[in-house]
């Protein structure tokens, strides 16, 4: 084992101890303390701090470790602390934000493609495009075809304009590019590189969105 992997499978064995210890835990406070203090000697900031500062700032302040770690913090606060229902949902989505920004991290999209999809579950209805298609391509780095078909034909019809456009493109990219993916990899997954061609055809013979047609002269 790679030593980045094996540090990677340490860091994740010791948020599941804490969430363990967490959830022993009958008093907030001391829950809210717990985390603060992994996220300062983890991420350099107390949990607190982080979720005061923006999804933007987190990503531009923070290398990949700090920010999957603040994420399955977030997570854990949502799930072991008692919130009101709004709070703990924002959590959850602020979590999610941080875990699919990591989608260009091979290895820490492999070992926590489960993870994100749970979340994504739990507050797809609270999701954007932008969101979703992180959520993609995060996906499609750790060779989830199917959930990153999924994140993409969720993602596209929230938008109009430019915006759609330019994520449809990408779209028809990541899928064409995941046909292309080794039987056993497409079996895995539960696709095969027909449906994913078949997906990308119906993506390129979409109609132009209303609100882009010109009008006629």
């Amino acid at each position: 084992m790679d030593f980045q992997k094996d540090y990677i499978l340490r860091l994740i064995h010791m948020l599941g101890e804490l969430m363990r210890r967490l959830a022993e835990k009958l008093d907030d406070h001391e829950r809210s303390r717990m985390l603060d203090e992994f996220a300062l000697e983890q991420c350099g900031m107390p949990l607190a701090t982080a979720e005061s500062l923006t999804d933007e700032s987190l990503r531009a302040l923070l290398p990949p470790m700090p920010r999957m770690v603040l994420s399955d913090l977030m997570l854990g606060k949502a799930e072991y602390v008692t919130l009101p229902y709004e709070d703990a949902e924002a959590l959850k989505v602020k979590a999610l934000r941080l875990l699919a920004s990591l989608y260009g991290e091979t290895r820490l999209c492999d070992l926590r493609a489960e993870k994100l999809m749970r979340l994504k579950r739990e507050v797809l209805p609270l999701l954007a495009t932008p969101d979703l298609m992180d959520c993609a391509r995060f996906f499609a780095t750790a060779q989830r075809y199917d959930e990153m078909e999924d994140a993409l034909f969720q993602a596209l019809p929230l938008e109009t304009g430019a915006d759609r456009e330019r994520d449809r493109e990408e779209a028809i990219s990541l899928l064409r590019e995941a046909s292309r993916a080794n039987e056993f990899t497409l079996v895995q997954c539960r696709m095969t590189g027909h449906e994913l061609r078949e997906s990308a055809r119906e993506l390129e013979m979409l109609a132009p969105n209303p609100h882009e047609r010109e009008n006629p002269e």
